[in-house]
């Protein structure tokens, strides 16, 4: 293809600059007294922009495209249908500009579409087959085929006509949740048209042909100065949900209701697997796959966003969270071939409904699923690179014994995945299926490119990036992997990431990551489903997490549409991003989604520990049946808050419920790879506006008010810490506020040096990991 032979050939003043091109950060994209003469917002330089940097003495090499064939044996890549070749694949001329003026708010306007009936999840296998469709050539239309498996196996899809239009119907949702939380199918809109290839001017837009022309949202940055929500309380508290999912000894109670857990899981090989984190409020299961991804959403908005976590004081904090992730992913990695894949059984774990701190004595022993040469797993393994790269790159400057050590894992993990090729999809191993039935992959290309290019910008080596490359052109010929941005589809990621390695209007990325945004931002060719509310709304099962993901996408672009001179467009998705998080904190309907946070936050969010905590856990050793009912049917609110959990979210109409039912879990479950994309975005948020205070754990109610609390195990913080303690201040439980207050009071506390960090054992232990 013409693009990567450019890779190949790059001018001087192009991509292979002198400046050599970086992965920008937002270091606050600062309105008002910033403004240039001419009004428009100015952004203050990034300060660290060695990390990530392109080394303009580099060569680069073409790679070697192997088949066309998504790399998976369940699902038939398109290309095998239609050329990559053909024109009519991608469009890659730009979208016409309209003259018309857009609204500066967001588009509230939207199907009001409510979900069909919803049922208890099925025991059945869930098939995570696509339906692979041809990409047929149209007139700029757009064919958005929600398809889901469901227990009914219904499906829907509609398509658009005429030139440059697009089918409202298209971004209708789909039928009921399916039987698995991340089951429904991913493929999403076929791009569908004709237009002609072009390319655009090399030079940055000039004001009134921005990028931004189509966009129905405000095409100005917002003052800076008061943010509309407290993003640093809703920082300090998605990192203490992360405490709460957290899985192995806890040197530090930081929660009186929870304590060590899950001592007894040892691998097979000996694999220490007490670490890391649950995966969801519904389980104690340990999915390495999506726990990998949390980690490298979580790395990358460390490494996008370090400011905004100092800023607010929580950089620390926010290290401690990656590498708790990070050690359980060393550990996984137990031999040259062998990785965990999959920790428990879901039958049996489904079936408890107690603490994680009692599973050992009330459920069967958990047993280690792995990912070997006889049954591959490429996907886990390229996402596993991923997450040590990007982990790596986050602590170089303040552990580089423990970045290297990553590194290396990151290397040998990668080899292993793409020397091994498969899918653990095709796997007969019934942990494996169990696995596939949780979380179904789409296929393993996007996780090659994914973790190769993460290696990349770790290391600078260009094989790296080669091979990146070489995987990421498979994909191009397939929307479906622009369906979205989570666990399983890695393609939108890829865009923002090479757009910001190569700007040059030469290269498909940054029309790439425009086809994407678009699908979602509000204008004429959006076609997914935006709630009356303004929430864009993907799919079902946990939609919140969608939205959140491409939140933290737009707002890292934002950056470097800023950077390459285009303000309007910089400003519209960096609009469009915090209003989707704005949402999720309850700036409309009434209700914020995140736990312990708010107005009328959840007060019975999908969560087995908070619920019965081993400090308050009432049905103990009582039959299935009866805990069962308890938890599902009750309409007591949970007994303990699970702070900064960030639920599912709402229904296609803005409606949710409230219940712990089967009803509701696709709903209001809480799950560590929901929480990921949504901090990452609140750390940028945190970067650009003034006036937030750090906030602290004074005054919130974290149980050890509670009878059954072991006050002896209550951490005692140094005189001053007023992040964790009250700096002399009586502590009060707040519980009964915190169920329906918009806020809560903030104590002030001096921001620890980043280096201090390998002075907290708290914040970094790390368990034995077997070689």
């Amino acid at each position: 293809m013409l693009w990567l032979l450019l890779v190949c050939q790059l001018p001087a003043d192009a991509a292979r600059s002198a400046s050599a091109h970086r992965v920008p950060r937002l270091r606050a994209l600062k309105t008002s007294q910033a403004a240039s003469s001419d009004g428009s917002a100015q952004l203050t330089p990034s300060l660290t922009s060695q990390v990530l940097e392109r080394s303009s003495s580099q060569g680069l090499e073409r790679g070697n495209p192997q088949n066309s064939e998504k790399s998976s044996s369940h699902v038939a890549h398109p290309s095998s249908l239609v050329s990559t070749s053909d024109s009519s694949v991608v469009s890659k001329g730009v979208l016409p500009v309209s003259s018309n003026e857009r609204s500066s708010k967001l588009s509230t306007t939207g199907l009001n579409a409510a979900m069909t009936s919803r049922s208890e999840p099925a025991n059945d296998d869930v098939s995570p087959q696509r339906t692979s469709k041809s990409i047929i050539s149209g007139a700029g239309t757009y064919d958005d085929a929600a398809a889901k498996h469901s227990p009914g196996g219904s499906s829907s899809s509609s398509s658009g006509s005429g030139s440059g239009s697009v089918n409202q119907n298209a971004s209708a949702p789909g039928s009921s949740p399916a039987s698995g939380r991340n089951a429904s199918s991913h493929l999403g809109s076929e791009l569908r048209s004709s237009k002609p290839a072009g390319s655009r001017a090399a030079t940055p837009p000039v004001k009134g042909t921005s990028e931004a022309a189509w966009l129905n949202v405000s095409l100005e940055f917002p003052s800076n100065a008061r943010a509309p929500h407290d993003y640093a309380e809703a920082l300090h508290k998605s990192l203490l949900f992360y405490w709460a999912q957290r899985s192995g000894p806890m040197p530090v109670k930081r929660l009186a209701w929870r304590s060590d857990s899950c001592l007894e899981c040892v691998g097979a090989h000996g694999e220490d697997l007490s670490g890391g984190y649950y995966e969801a409020g519904g389980s104690y299961l340990k999915f390495t796959l999506p726990t990998a991804f949390t980690v490298t959403q979580l790395a990358w908005g460390l490494v996008e966003s370090r400011e905004g976590y100092a800023k607010v004081g929580e950089l620390e904090e926010a290290l401690g969270a990656v590498k708790w992730g990070a050690d359980y992913l060393l550990n996984c990695h137990s031999g040259p071939t062998r990785l965990v894949a999959m920790l428990g059984d879901s039958k049996e774990d489904f079936a408890y409904f107690g603490p994680p701190e009692e599973h050992a004595t009330w459920a069967p022993p958990r047993e280690a699923h792995y990912v070997t040469e006889e049954d591959p797993g490429s996907e886990v393994a390229g996402e596993m690179a991923a997450a040590m790269a990007a982990t790596s790159i986050a602590f170089k400057e303040v552990n580089a014994t423990y970045s290297a050590q990553l590194l290396q894992h990151a290397k040998e993990v990668y080899a292993f995945g793409e020397q091994h090729q498969g899918s653990y999809m095709a796997s007969q191993n019934l942990g494996l299926k169990d696995h596939a039935k949780h979380y179904p992959s789409s296929g393993f290309t996007d996780e090659l490119a994914w973790g190769a290019l993460w290696i990349y910008l770790a290391t600078q080596e260009d094989a790296y990036l080669q091979t990146a490359l070489k995987y990421y052109e498979m994909l191009q010929s397939w929307s479906g992997d622009n369906w979205s941005y989570d666990w399983d589809n890695k393609a939108p990621g890829m865009h923002v990431l090479l757009t910001q390695l190569f700007p040059s209007e030469m290269m498909p990325y940054a029309q790439n990551a425009k086809n994407f945004f678009q699908a979602y931002i509000p204008g004429p060719d959006r076609t997914v489903h935006m709630t009356n509310g303004g929430l864009s709304w993907r799919s079902a099962w946990g939609v919140l997490r969608y939205s959140a993901n491409v939140a933290q996408l737009a707002l890292v672009h934002s950056t470097w549409a800023y950077d390459n001179g285009d303000a309007p467009y910089a400003a519209a998705l960096f609009n469009y991003g915090q209003s989707q998080i704005d949402y999720m904190l309850g700036h409309t309907g009434g209700r914020s989604f995140v736990v312990g946070y708010g107005r009328n936050p959840p007060l019975l969010p999908f969560h087995k520990d908070s619920f019965y905590s081993y400090i308050n856990y009432p049905t103990r050793g009582q039959p299935y049946q009866l805990q069962h009912d308890d938890f599902h049917d009750s309409r007591i609110p949970n007994r303990f808050i699970v702070y900064g959990a960030l639920a599912g979210g709402p229904q296609a109409d803005d409606s949710y419920e409230d219940s712990r039912g089967w009803c509701c879990a696709a709903f209001s479950e809480v799950a560590i790879d929901y929480n990921a994309g949504f901090q990452s975005a609140l750390a940028k948020l945190a970067e650009y506006y003034d006036g937030l205070k750090q906030f602290s754990d004074c005054e919130l109610d974290l149980g050890w008010d509670h009878p059954n609390a072991t006050l002896a195990l209550q951490p005692q913080w140094p005189e001053g810490d007023c992040y964790h303690g009250c700096c002399g201040k009586r502590t009060r439980s707040r519980k009964a506020e915190e169920h329906g207050q918009i806020g809560v009071p903030r104590r002030r506390r001096q921001a620890k040096s980043a280096s201090s960090i390998e002075q907290e054992p708290y914040l970094l232990h790390a368990h034995k990991h077997t070689l």
